[in-house]
């Protein structure tokens, strides 16, 4: 994929966007505003920076609204624009160790439903900005060595219970949340900081990420599976942000497959996708990563809303259009508006792959890419022989 170097953010910036304000802090006593966004990195675990994302203009909540961004049909050029104007105040702390003073405000601010009010001591500013694929792309950084909250908090009832419930496993805290329409990056938030669970430790955000999708996509298996197998064949297609997906569903029992092709323009690359048949996965989707996790969740509450359950091989093209690292939820979000289309049944498998093909928009040899298409077409040559 064609990314930034963060060396040639800031050119970007001004050449491309050049009525853009840049926000400056300074060391000393800050006052400013968290929509609230956390975020919490991995280097020298377990000794790892937990960060407030904050903005010293308030209405700072569009800064973090991935549901709202895609309403609103927000451009990749927009929503980087109003994500690099979040500066990550952060300080260090042992994973081990989640009930210091200063992290217990950070935890409570977190889980406000709110726009949240903050002071900090800034220590050192950072003038570089960061991207990650997993986390997206932010302003600055500054050391941060003291944190409040000026204002009340609005904590969501649901929220509050998982927080002050010791004895609720992470996984059902997560579940519980999601039930309750608490959206999964404010479900990370909270994870990361660790304010959920019964053994509570900090979780770097990459992690957390990955953790809320498949815990959710975990339960949403057990109850997938619950339902009658698909008897036909299909397609849907679509996407947002740069980023088009067709799925391909294939009658029988629950399985999922995710291939990825990247076009930066000059070249494309194919990878080589993970998948996971009926029995589930027992290793991480290293292939893929946290896309992985974040696609199948997209597809297992279709097939929930179906009543059906298949086996689903979904592709993902990522085109120049999405230049610059927005983070995982760009890959959910993306596969959710996939499926909202409607599904163009074929009549055999012969006849879908056909479909897939003029689907795509780079992969026209998907037998040949497919794990599992090459399982189901070897079973029913074995079968026809048999």
């Amino acid at each position: 994929m064609d990314i930034l170097k963060v060396k040639s953010l800031h050119r970007y910036i001004k050449e491309t966007l050049p009525n853009l304000k840049f926000e400056r802090i300074h060391v000393g006593s800050l006052e400013g505003f968290t929509p609230p966004s956390f975020l919490v990195g991995e280097y020298n675990y377990p000794k790892v920076s937990v960060g407030v994302m904050f903005s010293t203009e308030n209405n700072s909540q569009i800064l973090s609204m991935p549901n709202l961004w895609v309403q609103n049909n927000y451009t990749v050029s927009k929503i980087f624009s109003l994500r690099r104007e979040l500066v990550n105040a952060r300080s260090r702390f042992n994973v081990y160790e989640p009930e210091s003073e200063k992290l217990q405000q950070m935890q409570l601010a977190s889980m406000s439903s709110t726009e949240v009010k903050v002071g900090m001591e800034i220590s050192k500013v950072y003038d570089y900005y960061f991207k990650s694929k997993e986390i997206g792309i932010y302003g600055k950084s500054a050391d941060m060595e003291k944190f409040s909250f000026k204002d009340d908090v609005k904590i969501d009832r649901q929220v509050e219970k998982v927080y002050y419930d010791k004895d609720l496993k992470a996984s059902d805290g997560i579940i519980t949340l999601y039930s309750s329409n608490i959206q999964e990056n404010k479900i990370s938030d909270i994870l990361s900081l660790g304010a959920m669970g019964v053994r509570r430790k900090i979780v770097p955000t990459k992690w957390s990420i990955t953790a809320v999708d498949d815990t959710i996509g975990r339960k949403l298996i057990s109850d997938v599976k619950q339902f009658e197998e698909g008897d036909t064949y299909a397609i849907k297609s679509g996407g947002i942000l740069g980023n088009h997906f067709t799925f391909l569903f294939i009658k029988g029992e629950w399985s999922f497959e995710l291939i990825e092709v990247w076009n930066n323009s000059s070249k494309l690359f194919i990878g080589d996708g993970d998948y996971e048949l009926y029995e589930g996965r027992k290793t991480y989707a290293s292939n893929t990563a946290g896309g992985y996790y974040a696609v199948r969740l997209a597809v297992l509450e279709e097939l929930k809303r179906l009543k059906r359950q298949f086996t689903v091989v979904a592709i993902r093209e990522i085109t120049p259009d999405y230049f610059v690292p927005l983070g995982v939820w760009v890959v959910r979000e993306s596969a959710r508006a996939a499926l909202k289309g409607d599904l163009t049944p074929f009549k055999d498998l012969h006849s879908l792959i056909d479909g897939a093909n003029s689907s795509t928009l780079y992969l026209k040899d998907i037998p040949n890419r497919s794990r599992l298409l090459k399982l189901i077409m070897s079973q029913r040559r074995l079968f026809e022989f048999a």
